[in-house]
């Protein structure tokens, strides 16, 4: 059977997602998520996001990667979500997602794109993990926020196929039975960071907010930083404790339409 699933598609940073109301969505968001996100047969994204009412909540929010697993959090996919929610308009909004409620700023920035200030949760460090890579020692910071992060911190850009590499180790690791997200940071200028991210589910990807915010926690030193990544560049804000490491970057609506879903015969 045929189903007609309208979308809007966005992005954060190069970061980018198709939007769809959960309540036109057939059993099976696996399939859909893996369909719509396909970049030949599909529309080609890094994530499917379901947007429904929240019980208390502006909406509540889930998120698919590319390969149909579900993740707990996506910081980017937040941003988009909450210039979707307030009509592409200033204004502020309230998601739930599957690790708490995240208040929401949207502004105009100086070029006429979308601004949006929002929390995502306070960080968890938990213990480092030490692995060989050809030969090598690398030692990664595990950090959650709200999903789970392995960031490796170096002194330099890495060199290439690194990231792959560490991604592919982290995948068969004990400690990552399901999955992690993995990035290698290193300092860029006097208080920001450069950082390359790989995401479970997906590959290498322009950016990762919930990333740049548990690489801003590895340090553990810094409460505000600005994280360059391939796709520009997001504002960190990471209090010591346990507050909410709140971001503030640019979301972008790119198009909507309707997407021709052929699900699986009953």
């Amino acid at each position: 059977m045929m189903i007609d699933v309208p979308f809007v598609k966005a992005h954060g940073l190069g970061n980018d997602y198709l939007i769809v109301e959960s309540a036109v969505v057939p059993e099976g968001a696996v399939d859909l998520a893996r369909a719509m996100c396909d970049r030949t047969t599909g529309i080609g994204g890094d994530g499917l996001i379901l947007l429904s009412s929240g019980d208390t909540a502006g909406a509540r929010f889930r998120i698919f990667n590319a390969d149909g697993s579900e993740a707990e959090l996506c910081g980017n996919g937040l941003r988009c979500a909450a210039v979707f929610l307030t009509g592409c308009s200033e204004g502020s909004t309230t998601v739930e997602s599957a690790v708490g409620r995240h208040g929401a700023d949207v502004t105009r920035g100086p070029r006429g794109e979308w601004q949006v200030a929002m929390d995502l949760v306070a960080a968890q460090v938990e213990q480092d993990v030490s692995m060989v890579v050809d030969d090598a020692n690398y030692t990664l910071r595990v950090v959650r926020v709200g999903n789970p992060h392995a960031v490796l911190l170096v002194e330099a850009p890495p060199a290439e196929g690194l990231l792959g590499q560490l991604a592919a180790a982290c995948e068969g690791h004990e400690r990552f039975v399901d999955g992690v997200n993995v990035h290698i940071a290193w300092p860029r200028g006097n208080a920001g960071l450069s950082m390359v991210s790989w995401e479970r589910g997906v590959g290498p990807v322009q950016a990762c907010a919930t990333g740049a915010a548990a690489a801003v926690a590895a340090i553990g030193t810094a409460h505000r930083c600005d994280v360059g990544m391939p796709g520009g560049s997001l504002a960190i804000e990471a209090p010591a404790g346990d507050t909410a490491i709140r971001m503030c970057g640019p979301a972008v609506i790119i198009c909507e339409g309707v997407y021709h879903y052929i699900g699986e015969q009953p």
